[in-house]
């Protein structure tokens, strides 16, 4: 997401729930993000493996054929083709790791939730005055993923891989926000729904108020690990069904290539 995109985000929070996200994305955040999330690193080892991998069968192969011919097209057309399956293969493998690191960054978001529920909490005398309801956890806890802990995770893959950076962040971006989305809706239903909260007055109230924050947090939990599989079979598809037709392709045009030349 682009830096005008956020500041706009985070001002329609602000004027929505009285919450200014922004002001929560500090450095301690960026490395506890940082400090957790392994992928970031994983991407260049998950691209560079089976691109070594492709590359090197196309060595042996060049090295095992007797034809000059064929040499010369194994050395213009079948490197292109190793490096292009072995990129594609490893996004598919980026995408499992993102998937396996989803329960940290969830926690963090969490944390991070009731961090900022906590902060409302002490000044809800100023803020009853402007509302007659608090903001929910729901739109706090997206507002924390959208202004807060996906820009810190996006920023550091660019800064770490400027090859690959841009497009590991599209891919994450696309990935935390069907997450997002998905958990909110499934803690909506398995919830029957979040009531509206009147704006706590007393201490007792605040507590409660966030008490029921803990339990909507902890029944998301319980729903992260579905949602996180379906979301990452949906976001690989694309990967895995290029990565599928292009191999098929490559082993095809040089099986046919060798038996025209051979």
């Amino acid at each position: 997401m682009k830096p005008e995109r956020i500041k706009q985000v985070n001002d329609e929070l602000l004027r929505r729930t009285g919450v200014d996200f922004s002001r929560y994305r500090n450095q301690e955040l960026i490395d506890t993000v940082a400090n957790a999330v392994t992928f970031p690193l994983f991407l260049a080892r998950s691209v560079s493996r089976p691109v070594g991998a492709f590359l090197l069968t196309v060595i042996i192969a060049i090295l095992a054929v007797e034809s000059n011919v064929y040499e010369s097209f194994l050395t213009l057309i079948g490197f292109p083709l190793a490096l292009v399956n072995g990129v594609l293969l490893g996004l598919v493998l980026f995408v499992r790791r993102i998937r396996n690191d989803m329960a940290k960054v969830f926690e963090i978001s969490a944390q991070t939730t009731l961090q900022v529920m906590k902060d409302i909490g002490a000044a809800r005398r100023k803020l009853s005055g402007q509302a007659s309801n608090f903001p929910s956890l729901l739109e706090i806890f997206q507002g924390v993923n959208a202004i807060i802990v996906l820009p810190v995770v996006t920023g550091i893959l660019s800064r770490r891989l400027p090859l690959l950076g841009g497009l590991a962040a599209r891919i994450t971006e696309r990935f935390f926000g069907l997450v997002d989305s998905r958990l909110v809706a499934a803690i909506k239903a398995s919830n029957t729904g979040e009531a509206p909260v009147p704006a706590p007055t007393s201490p007792a109230e605040v507590s409660e108020w966030l008490q029921s924050a803990a339990r909507l947090i902890e029944s998301g939990r319980g729903l992260l690990a579905g949602i996180v599989d379906k979301v990452a079979r949906v976001v690989a598809f694309p990967f895995q069904t290029l990565f599928a037709i292009i191999f098929t392709l490559s082993a095809a045009i040089l099986l046919m290539v060798y038996k025209l030349v051979a």
